[in-house]
């Protein structure tokens, strides 16, 4: 995709809120046109404001990521409104905190159809589209720092995100000689509606952040470092490279990470029994 992004057009699911709205509004004024995915059309409407505020043209999409039919309708949407689809940001998902012992078989289906199966779903609608475009097209998926290690209570969610990281990097391979770019997004914590939504599920007021605070970010952090990677496309995004190295040692050190997380797990059992 070339440096100049005026007049490209994006899809971005779970753009209602957090790190899909912030790269909406990011992608926007960098001049892309933007589709607004996801189930919140209230939400998504707020948005749009705001991205028409910036001169660029926008849809509005309320769709769930589960449903195949759905999902199919949105790539169908924005191909009658813009004549080329040159990004996708498969983002649409969400955060569960639990014990792999207590999650029900129902908590796991679910999670996995909305982080995974809603990626997946994506992706294969906008990849027939693109290899008929001779520009190709950019695939990008919100994995997650949690693809690299997975902490004590998020074991599941961090599966979702495993399984997306390795979906990516196949893609990346099997894309190889088309003009399509496949980058994975690696975000570590941020402020979002996420931890919130987490603790809401996991029936507590305050399931407290996966993140050390000092190391929290902003969702314009990401979405910034997205728009980069939409100008110079590279196979992974990670905002806070740090994180990417702090993460090399758990796979250098396995014994040392295993104590480490051991140690995290112990606090969350002292914390949830007191």
């Amino acid at each position: 995709m070339a440096p100049n992004l005026t007049d490209q057009t994006i899809l971005i699911t779970g753009a209602s809120s957090g790190i899909g709205k912030a790269t909406a509004l990011a992608c926007a004024q960098a001049g892309m046109h933007v589709a607004l995915v996801a189930r919140r059309a209230d939400r998504l409407n707020e948005v749009a404001k705001e991205i028409q505020s910036l001169g660029r043209e926008t849809l509005v999409i309320a769709c769930d990521v589960q449903s195949d039919e759905q999902v199919h309708a949105a790539f169908q949407t924005t191909l009658q409104h813009w004549p080329h689809l040159d990004a996708v940001f498969a983002n649409a998902g969400y955060g569960l905190f639990e014990t792999i012992e207590k999650t029900t078989d129902e908590q796991i289906r679910d999670i996995f159809e909305t982080n995974f199966y809603g990626t997946l779903r994506c992706i294969q609608q906008a990849i027939p589209i693109m290899k008929q475009q001779a520009t190709g097209g950019h695939l990008l998926l919100c994995a997650s720092a949690c693809s690299e290690i997975s902490l004590p209570g998020y074991g599941i969610y961090a599966a979702t995100k495993a399984a997306q990281d390795s979906l990516g990097g196949a893609l990346r391979a099997e894309l190889a000689h088309t003009p399509i770019n496949v980058t994975t997004v690696h975000p570590i914590g941020t402020y979002t509606e996420f931890f919130p939504n987490v603790s809401a599920r996991a029936g507590v007021d305050d399931v407290g952040l996966n993140t050390p605070s000092l190391f929290m970010q902003r969702p314009e952090k990401v979405a910034k470092a997205i728009v980069r990677c939409l100008r110079k496309p590279k196979p992974e995004v990670w905002p806070a490279p740090m994180t990417r190295f702090g993460l090399a040692l758990t796979t250098a050190f396995p014994s040392l990470a295993a104590m480490v997380l051991g140690r995290m797990a112990s606090r969350h059992e002292s914390s949830s029994s007191g």
